[in-house]
């Protein structure tokens, strides 16, 4: 997984969160970011993230 697509997955961990705003210039741009937030994340990857101090705790559980 890359950092964009994390970075696309990350806000909707929480529950008031409906959807991303993603800026896009080009239509290739569109179908990469189309990509991007269909790819699944692994299982572990937040709490990863957060054991390694990079993301509070609170948003991996």
């Amino acid at each position: 997984m890359t950092l964009p697509e994390a970075a696309l997955a990350f806000p909707l961990l929480h529950p008031v969160v409906a959807g991303v705003v993603v800026g896009m210039r080009s239509a290739e741009e569109a179908r990469h970011n189309l990509a991007s937030f269909n790819r699944e994340v692994p299982g572990r990857l937040w709490a990863d993230l957060a054991a390694a101090g990079l993301i509070d705790a609170r948003a991996a559980a």
